[in-house]
């Protein structure tokens, strides 16, 4: 399927980004492509961890914490109590 390209700005800088990277324009219209589509679902993830981040943060600090063996039922000996 062909690709039709009307806008002359559109045009010069498909064929200076080919030029930069010493390809056809053909080859750097889909890497650039491909380049956009991965930033952006990098972006996406970036965000939703950013997200998952603030909300783990905004968990209160309990005074009496278990550790993590009496969490797991176990005593100083590493005996289970359970």
């Amino acid at each position: 399927m062909a690709l039709l390209i009307k806008n002359v700005k559109v045009e010069q800088l498909a064929r200076e980004l080919a030029r930069c990277r010493g390809v056809s324009v053909t080859e750097a219209i889909p890497q650039s492509l491909e380049r956009l589509v991965f930033q952006s679902k990098e972006t996406e993830l970036v965000m939703k961890l950013r997200a998952i981040s603030d909300r783990a943060g905004r968990i209160p600090k309990r005074d009496n914490v278990m550790t993590e063996d009496e969490i797991l039922g176990y005593d100083e000996l590493g005996i289970p109590t359970r």
